[in-house]
């Protein structure tokens, strides 16, 4: 898939999170919506189990309300993923962790040139040895751009974390996301 096919797929699903999440976190009719939920539970469950449901809602309907909208509400708070900002709004700062020179610079150069955006800077890693992997670290709230920018370099998503308290470098220099270029990207040649 191209670079431009894997960032469409990436705002789609981004769209479908946004959407799933305000449909959950902004329910305001939480009462309709739970009755409407329960009767098609209750329709797909033995008649048996349905008359012992009714008579547990009806016996205090509204703790079961306070408690969906608790949950709802802190689901949005501790799950969410933050904002896609536009990329010339994240600084994103990119470490060669490989044996390649210039791995680090081409990184940043395709991030700036090809999507736009505010590259802080190119540099090497301060570890002596080879990062096997690309690890994609973002700062809190920028868990949706370092996806992205793990998809345009095509790092894999599972090593997209939050920044580290010892980074591999000198100076983050304010960046959002830090880009650890390993050996998946660059093989040494």
């Amino acid at each position: 898939m191209n670079i431009a096919g894997k960032g469409v797929l990436l705002i789609i699903v981004v769209i479908a999170m946004a959407v799933f999440a305000l449909s959950e976190g902004f329910n305001d009719d939480s009462g309709q919506s739970s009755s409407q939920t329960t009767q098609t539970v209750q329709d797909e469950q033995p008649q048996e189990a349905q008359t012992d449901e009714v008579a547990e809602e009806s016996s205090n309907p509204d703790e079961t309300n306070d408690t969906e909208q608790q949950d709802g509400s802190e689901d949005t708070t501790d799950g969410s993923l933050g904002v896609l900002h536009p990329p010339a709004e994240v600084r994103v700062l990119v470490a060669n962790g490989t044996e390649v020179t210039g791995a680090a610079g081409a990184t940043l150069d395709t991030l700036v040139a090809t999507s736009g955006y505010n590259g802080v800077q190119a540099v090497n890693d301060i570890e002596e040895n080879i990062l096997e992997k690309t690890y994609v670290y973002y700062s809190q709230g920028y868990e949706l751009d370092a996806l992205n920018i793990a998809i345009i370099i095509n790092a894999k998503s599972e090593f997209v974390l939050p920044m580290p308290i010892e980074l591999p470098i000198d100076d983050l220099l304010d960046a959002n996301v830090l880009v650890h270029v390993g050996a998946d990207l660059f093989p040494g040649g």
